[in-house]
This record gives structure tokens, sequence and C-alpha cells, in this order.
């Protein structure tokens, strides 16, 4: 799937986002997805969670690939971020 069409989004806490640094990672990868996935993300797993942060960011910004992997039955996938977020360049939206 080509990732240069969507604005991807990270679902995490401030705690998470604070004790980064500048660059957020995960291991292996950082588990994104689409502003059209984010609501079943949110549903399927942070329900009932307060003060989560949404960060979204142009995939260009990254440093690492984005893949697109099945991951939820009966759902499109989502990209995965197999390197770095660099949180200069996202934009936060706090739930």
């Amino acid at each position: 799937m080509d990732d240069t069409r969507h604005t991807l989004c990270h679902v995490t806490t401030p705690q998470a986002v604070a004790a980064a640094g500048d660059r957020l990672t995960g291991y292996p990868f950082l588990h994104c997805c689409t502003d059209a996935q984010l609501a079943f993300v949110l549903e399927r797993h942070f329900p009932g969670r307060t003060g989560l942060l949404v960060l979204r960011f142009d995939p260009a910004t990254v440093d690492g690939r984005i893949e697109w992997e099945r991951s939820e039955p009966d759902q499109p996938p989502f990209p995965h971020l197999y390197g770095a977020l660099p949180l200069a360049t996202v934009a936060t939206e706090q739930l």
C-alpha cells in the first residue's frame, strides 16, 4: 500500500512520550493506523482509557520503513513503523 497518501497515527501515553526523548521507537515496530482505522484501534486496544495521545505524522518524516501488515481479522492492513518517529515532526492530539 502507498503510505504517502496517508497521515499516520500512533496512540500512546504522555508518559511514553516524555520518556522517549526526541524519538519514539518500538520493538520491533510502532503500531500505527490511519485516521480511518483510529476509532477501531481505540475501541479494540484502549477501551475506557483517558489521557491518551494521538501522534499524527507524515510517513515521509520517519527514520525507517512503513510496512502495511494484516494484524486484525476483518480489517485492512495496518501500518507498522520499523524505525524511529521524530517527535519534532508530529502533531499531538490529546483524547
